[in-house]
């Protein structure tokens, strides 16, 4: 049974997709490069490092990138994040469930907790571990983090995210995965042995986790 339950962030509680499109457009703008919009669905999610390594073709120019993207972000576009419908019930519903309510993400983990508050769901979370560049940056080494500051264990414990990086980093962990299809996955790409249940509502996660409770 489990009682620890790790929420992504971007394309699971909450919407962020319009912030980060018009600040990577603003990156690359910045940097002189055309980039095809077609593929931002796919670059939320994993670490944004690691896709502008991929893009620049230099790690250190990478990083550079990443700091002029995040003075964007937080200077404005954070502002257009939307809470999905549902997450907050959905939330306070688990809490009085008896559920542990946290979130693990590849997000900075300071705007994480800040768009929590501002939304009005951060008494309800338990935990957040999030990204700390040049220390945890993967969803792997977000979860391992959570898990040891918790002392949680790992078959207690399910990741709830909707993309391929949280099936894939719950797996590295050993740890079971439910993914969320309102946000930014693939279905063709979400195969893993590990996942357990694909909700399409939050109404949905909260009926899959109490079920025989």
């Amino acid at each position: 049974m489990y009682r620890r339950l790790f929420f992504d962030f971007d394309g699971t509680i909450c919407d962020t997709s319009q912030g980060i499109y018009a600040t990577l457009d603003d990156t690359f703008a910045h940097y002189g490069m055309t980039v095809d919009r077609r593929n931002y669905p796919r670059w939320i999610g994993p670490p944004l490092s690691e896709t502008f390594e991929t893009l620049f073709g230099d790690r250190d120019k990478a990083y550079e990138a990443v700091a002029y993207f995040r003075k964007r972000y937080c200077e404005g576009n954070i502002r257009l994040t939307r809470l999905y419908d549902g997450i907050a019930d959905l939330f306070a519903r688990l809490k009085a469930d008896g559920f542990s309510v946290c979130v693990a993400t590849c997000k900075k983990e300071e705007e994480a907790i800040a768009l929590l508050k501002s939304f009005g769901v951060y008494d309800s979370v338990d935990f957040v571990s999030g990204l700390v560049y040049h220390l945890r940056e993967t969803k792997q080494e977000v979860l391992s983090h959570a898990l040891d500051s918790l002392g949680a264990k790992v078959e207690e414990c399910v990741m709830i995210g909707d993309t391929v990086f949280d099936s894939e980093g719950a797996q590295a962990v050993g740890m079971d995965c439910i993914i969320c299809e309102w946000g930014f996955g693939v279905r063709e790409q979400l195969t893993q042995p590990n996942i357990v249940f694909f909700a399409s509502s939050p109404e949905d996660v909260r009926a899959f986790l109490t079920q025989g409770r």
